[in-house]
């Protein structure tokens, strides 16, 4: 479930995302027909609910719209990358419950070390290009956070030394070469081809982490987490014979992948607890 719920959010995310990104570009275009106007905006749009905190003429609300895509570049990015540092713990949380990483390597997982942790304690080897694009990304993301836009020494070198084909898939993606975005002493300006790199990149590492956890984790444990999650999403069948009935679909439907067959679905059940 962690790994739909994952997805769930990150659709979601994109979506509001691109939505605002949209709503901006449209919203620029129609002031355009009031353009010249010398009056305010909560004038000529009274009924538009918050107007009035954008208690501006159409001129000057035209340029800051404008503008927006640089600052919801610079706020998505980061929200993109908080998804998935938490779908990273969730994964690694799952690998200890199998006994693969004990809870201090958790514990002290962080956005710079969680992939090298994830790689060792599920014996599986996630692209090293995506896992170099994400690095890229973190550091872009820290020195927006806490430099100001300046560019890090560590964000400088990590530009400067970027694989090939690192670096050619990332023009690809935000049609910027990294060399061409982090500049010494130049504030970093993100734009959509960042965002949109920023959701791919990190995509498709949530579909490698899926997959290595498919190999890693023991079946006994998938069949656990097949109780756990059909409890939280269908408690309303309460009754052992209801249950009996719907765990084989869900596990279908949910856990295909990992191919349950009967006698592991009823043993995890057997020993389930279902209340609470």
């Amino acid at each position: 479930m962690a790994y739909r719920e994952y997805e769930k959010s990150r659709i979601e995310a994109n979506n509001s995302i691109m939505a605002m990104l949209a709503g901006s570009r449209l919203a620029e275009h129609m002031l355009g027909l009031a353009s010249g106007s010398e009056r305010m905006l909560p004038e000529i749009f009274p009924a538009v609910e918050h107007i009035g905190r954008m208690n501006l003429r159409v001129e000057s609300a035209r340029k800051l719209l404008a503008e927006a895509e640089l600052h919801l570049s610079a706020m998505a990015v980061p929200y993109a990358l908080a998804l998935h540092e938490d779908y990273v713990i969730t994964c690694l949380k799952l690998l200890q419950r199998a006994k693969l990483i004990n809870r201090d390597g958790v514990k002290s997982a962080s956005p710079k070390t969680m992939h090298q942790k994830f790689e060792t304690a599920a014996s599986y080897s996630l692209s090293a290009v995506s896992v170099e694009q994400f690095d890229f990304l973190r550091l872009l993301r820290n020195s927006i956070i806490h430099a100001g836009g300046l560019p890090s020494a560590d964000l400088l070198a990590a530009s400067a030394n970027l694989g090939a084909t690192a670096a050619r898939n990332w023009e690809v993606l935000t049609g910027v070469a990294p060399s061409a975005l982090v500049e010494e002493g130049r504030p970093i300006s993100l734009h959509q081809g960042e965002l949109v790199a920023a959701l791919a990149i990190t995509k498709s590492l949530a579909e490698q982490l899926n997959e290595g956890l498919q190999k890693a984790l023991p079946r006994e444990a998938w069949a656990d987490l097949l109780c756990e999650d059909f409890r939280a999403e269908l408690s309303k069948y309460t009754h052992e014979d209801q249950r009996d009935r719907k765990l084989p679909g869900y596990a279908r439907k949910n856990f295909g992948v990992i191919g349950l067959n009967a006698d592991e679905i009823k043993k995890a059940a057997q020993k389930a607890t279902w209340k609470g």
